[in-house]
């Protein structure tokens, strides 16, 4: 499989894996719906320059994140527009860490022989993750309420513009010292 130098986060994006290259370097394991490709980037650079494509920074997008109470390794939003938010599976420093997009995370279960998480996907994909499952659906669990404050956040808005009634037409004046005013009714003549 070829392995390519970069890769934006979509909607059909379900895990960013870490994973050894054909040439013995460190790169990412991208896990798509219905392809799977490597990517020299590790999996926060490409989580980071995803953010950055759909607008915002990395820091920006964990900060607010912290500000809004996930202080611990807090899910991540890629892109807001797109319902993109992505979890880590330890911490953003380690270069082993697995980022999975958390509304293609279906179930999860102990391996107990292993030590770790079965993870299945969004179509029938499964992945293993060095961890137990109980963190492990903690962080869904807080990537889920997440992306619903976040979607709360912006129904408000959504609520607000279908709340207007149609008032008649309104201009804009302007005024000789530089503000503008309301003119309460545009005559039909005008």
């Amino acid at each position: 499989m070829k392995t390519e130098k970069n890769y934006i986060i979509r909607p059909e994006t379900m895990a960013l894996v870490p994973c050894e290259l054909s040439d013995g370097d460190r790169g990412t394991l991208v896990i798509e719906e219905s392809a799977q490709r490597y990517v020299k980037a590790l999996p926060k650079t490409i989580v980071a320059q995803s953010c950055g494509y759909y607008g915002s920074t990395y820091s920006g997008r964990k900060k607010v994140a912290v500000e809004m109470g996930y202080k611990s390794m807090p899910p991540i939003c890629v892109c807001g527009e797109l319902g993109i938010v992505f979890l880590s599976s330890m911490t953003e420093r380690s270069d082993t860490c697995a980022w999975l997009s958390f509304s293609h995370v279906r179930q999860w279960s102990d391996n107990e022989q292993k030590g770790s998480v079965a993870v299945m996907l969004s179509r029938g994909k499964h992945i293993e993750l060095p961890m137990h499952a109980r963190p492990f659906g903690g962080r869904v669990m807080r990537a889920m309420q997440y992306a619903h404050q976040l979607r709360e956040r912006m129904t408000v808005y959504d609520d607000a513009e279908s709340s207007k009634t149609n008032d008649e037409p309104k201009r804009f004046g302007f005024k000789e010292n530089g503000t503008f005013y309301i003119v309460d009714s545009v005559r039909e003549d005008e």
